[in-house]
């Protein structure tokens, strides 16, 4: 019990007491992970098979887009101790369109990028998708549920990894040679959310491959102001990206020293991680890479690497997606992994959808009291609905839910109304009557 303490007090000092700042344990896991001498081989090994490839092909990254979009297959394990942390539905396939969004440059905020960065942030043309078929080749839905016993052990100071294990009330992963394995889970220390995620870097054990993330941050708006980045911050791990800091900063209160890399040029140098304000005037480092010139350009809060607050997050940037590249064309996990027969489950992606119209359904129409929503075929992704009068006033405005939403119309007076269903990508607007 003392040696909980100790470490949690540990960790607090080191990163600061708000949620933010702490929320990524990737490089604590890795280090404890590369004790093992086999594994600090196998990583560093994956490391130099993924230098030589991008010193081969950068090239290429520079001239134009793929025109190949990589779709990689998720299975989502949701470990739950109480009804609070089995993740709905709605969250899981929230979170997918956040990662779409994010890794294909299609996320709103971009245009809040500064200039002196925008023409680096990239479309890393890497799509995910809930897995349609199961190791055994089943239909699934792509989640998978695990009730845990009240005790079991999940934090990554003293049980990292124990969620991928069955024998400690954890599930065990797909083959990381065919999904992405991402789990859900408390990973709270005496009801202290210490960590929001980790993730294992490719070339580490395949039996503990993926990502892990605290359930209540799992999901667009699954917490208040909290907007599905921290999945994508880890994801981008998972691909091989390191925090744009390098890590030799300890903590907010102890700042590096700019004499490490990220292995990206064209993210600036930093002391230390974000401190979640979205501080756009910092310059914590001059001594900047050749990318740069004669250029010293300001820390890049917008990174998603760094630990800026979610609403701040915007890009990757060009060298990330090349280092990215460099893992899925050289680690056997993750070259396998781009033609995964996994499949997609029938859920649509953030790209504006062809007869959107038709995949929207509202009934009864005449309506009384009530009118329905139903999407079909196509996952929420954070569609929301509004309806106008017949004048044009919008009336009433909400969210649309997973699976139906029902909008009350007793409030309102017979005749003819315009319900109109969007999201960033997709809308289209049908006519409604009340008539009772």
């Amino acid at each position: 019990m003392k040696k909980i303490y100790f470490l949690l007090a540990v960790l607090i000092a080191a990163t600061g007491t708000k949620a933010q700042n702490n929320k990524c344990a990737t490089m604590h896991v890795f280090h404890e992970s590369i004790k093992q001498q086999n594994l600090k081989s196998t990583f560093y090994t994956a490391e130099q098979e993924a230098e030589k490839w991008l010193k081969e092909n950068k090239k290429l990254f520079n001239q134009k887009q793929q025109q190949v979009v990589i779709k990689i297959p998720v299975v989502v394990h949701v470990v739950y101790k109480t009804a609070a942390q089995n993740v709905p539905d709605s969250n899981i396939i929230s979170q997918i369109a956040v990662l779409n969004e994010c890794f294909r440059k299609l996320n709103s905020n971009f245009v809040n990028t500064r200039s002196i960065f925008d023409s680096i942030g990239t479309d890393v043309e890497i799509e995910f998708c809930l897995a349609d078929k199961d190791p055994m080749g089943n239909s699934t839905t792509g989640i998978i549920r695990k009730s845990a016993p009240t005790s079991a052990a999940f934090d990554p100071l003293t049980g990292f990894d124990n969620v991928k294990k069955p024998s400690m009330g954890g599930d065990t992963l797909w083959p990381p040679s065919q999904y992405l394995n991402i789990w859900t889970c408390d990973m709270s220390v005496f009801s202290f959310e210490v960590v929001l995620g980790y993730a294992q870097f490719p070339g580490m054990a395949q039996q503990t491959d993926g990502v892990v993330i605290q359930h209540n941050y799992f999901g667009r708006n699954a917490k208040p102001k909290f907007l599905g980045k921290t999945t994508v911050h880890e994801v981008g791990h998972w691909l091989g990206m390191r925090h744009i800091w390098a890590d030799d900063a300890p903590g907010l209160s102890q700042p590096g020293t700019c004499d490490s890399t990220d292995f990206v040029g064209d993210t600036p140098n930093c002391k230390s991680q974000s401190a979640s304000n979205c501080d756009t005037v910092i310059n914590s480092c001059s001594n900047e890479d050749s990318y740069w010139g004669t250029i010293d350009p300001p820390d890049m809060v917008e990174n998603y690497m760094d630990y800026s607050k979610d609403s701040c997050m915007t890009m990757f940037s060009k060298g990330q997606k090349v280092r990215m590249y460099s893992f899925l064309n050289t680690n056997p996990d993750r070259i396998a992994i781009k033609t995964s027969t996994a499949g997609c489950n029938n859920y649509a992606s953030v790209s504006e959808l062809k007869n959107f119209e038709n995949h929207v359904n509202i009934y009864p129409n005449p309506a009384t009291s009530q009118v329905k929503i139903s999407l079909s075929n196509i996952s929420n992704s954070d569609f929301d609905y509004e309806m106008y009068n017949a004048t044009g006033q919008r009336i009433k405005r909400g969210e649309i839910n997973y699976l139906i939403t029902e909008v009350n119309t007793a409030d309102l007076a017979n005749g003819i109304y315009f319900l109109k269903v969007f999201n960033l990508s997709n809308t289209t607007t049908k006519k409604l009557v009340i008539n009772r």
